[in-house]
């Protein structure tokens, strides 16, 4: 990990980590929606919001107003990054139930507008990789089993 952050890659020419995905302007967002390999997703709604899910759907890892968080035994924890001799780690803290349902909330709002901008035939998705055939059919079977109900997994490593 290294011990300095900068802005995010350009995830729609660099994300080669997710084989399969695409990039939609929503309400003047960029938003990419990227899968790896195995069918993991992440959800990048512009530089500073991410949601990362595992292969089951579970929701294990957020960026979200400058903080990081992570899944750790069915709920979500703020990670604070602290050096110790000379290394980097994290610290994490089990976040209220209030705060873990405002970015519940945000998830929900954002895949509400993402199943909008999926469904819009004026929408315009540009795909990496894959056929628009292909992703829409991945996107479409992801978004209609996870939407129903997010879970929180119980570790953050997919």
């Amino acid at each position: 990990m290294a011990r300095t952050e900068h802005d995010r890659e350009d995830l729609l020419r660099d994300g080669k980590q997710m084989p399969v995905r695409a990039e939609c302007q929503i309400d003047g967002v960029a938003v990419v929606i990227g899968f790896r390999k195995q069918g993991q997703v992440s959800l990048y709604f512009g530089p500073d919001t991410v949601f990362q899910f595992n292969v089951a759907r579970e929701l294990r890892r957020v960026f979200f107003m400058g903080k990081r968080f992570a899944a750790i035994q069915g709920k979500l924890c703020e990670l604070t990054r602290q050096i110790q001799s000379g290394k980097v780690q994290f610290v994490s803290r089990v976040i209220d139930v209030d705060d873990e349902l405002a970015i519940l909330n945000v998830l929900h709002d954002g895949l509400a507008k993402v199943q909008t901008a999926f469904e819009s035939p004026d929408s315009k998705w540009n795909i990496i990789e894959f056929g628009s055939e292909d992703f829409r059919k991945q996107l479409s079977h992801w978004l209609a089993a996870v939407s129903v109900n997010i879970v929180v997994a119980e570790i953050p490593n997919a």
